[in-house]
């Protein structure tokens, strides 16, 4: 059995800051308290505020400055591949210019694998697509949220290495974060009502499968452009008309 390690009083300390900027609890402000205003509010030691400082600046959200108080930096500068900053994002909520900017980038992105796919997969890929499907399915059938979650993850992987592309796979980790962060904003309260999704999966496989490389890019663009209309509802951003 595998132990959890719990959060550290940093780490603790880190998170919480951090998701009080993406609320813009603090980002509203010229700049953060001081590291002795900080160290009061929370407890702790002028140097575990400013460790927690220095994580942050080195994602990109805050940025020190020799004898001046902290500041937040425009979120265009945080770094969004970090899979910290993804998680914070998660639990610091996600408003629809994020939901709609997270879209955009999985429509440039995933079609275009689906397609190395196509061209690219193994029989052991196929069957790892294929397992993620099964997971996907009981997850519907059973209302169960973890393992629907767990296919969907496991197949765009899955999808991801049959590009073969050593350049794309290095950015794995970053981009199941991602991919991660944008199935808990688009999937249904209800998972039972997930069926068509699966469906979908299951067709894009199919496409894999028998190596037809243009459709299995439609396939992969229509599973996105249904999963952005769940949250975004009758919405569809001009933007999205635009990438093929």
């Amino acid at each position: 059995m595998t132990k959890t390690t719990a959060p550290s009083m940093a780490e603790s300390l880190t998170r919480d800051i951090a998701i009080r900027i993406m609320r813009g609890d603090l980002s509203q402000v010229p700049s953060l308290p001081g590291e002795n205003e900080l160290a009061l509010q929370y407890q702790v030691s002028r140097t575990t505020i400013r460790n927690a400082l220095q994580v942050l600046s080195a994602k990109g959200m805050v940025s020190i400055q020799p004898k001046r108080r902290s500041v937040v930096t425009p979120r265009e500068q945080w770094n969004f591949l970090d899979s910290e900053v993804l998680l914070w994002l998660t639990e610091g909520g996600m408003d629809q210019e994020m939901v709609e900017q997270l879209m955009v980038t999985r429509l440039i992105f995933e079609p275009n694998v689906a397609a190395l796919a196509a061209a690219n997969a193994t029989g052991r890929d196929l069957a790892a697509m294929e397992d993620a499907c099964h997971l996907m399915s009981e997850g519907q059938q059973q209302n169960s949220r973890e393992l629907f979650e767990r296919g969907d993850l496991a197949f765009h992987l899955a999808l991801l290495r049959a590009s073969h592309n050593p350049f794309l796979l290095s950015l794995s980790n970053a981009l199941s974060s991602a991919m991660s962060l944008s199935f808990k904003q688009t999937l249904e309260e209800d998972v039972r009502l997930t069926k068509e999704a699966v469906t979908q999966h299951v067709t894009l496989l199919d496409a894999i499968r028998l190596k037809q490389v243009d459709t299995a890019k439609l396939r992969m663009r229509d599973i996105l452009l249904k999963a952005a209309q769940k949250r975004l509802q009758d919405h569809q951003p001009e933007i999205f008309t635009h990438i093929d």
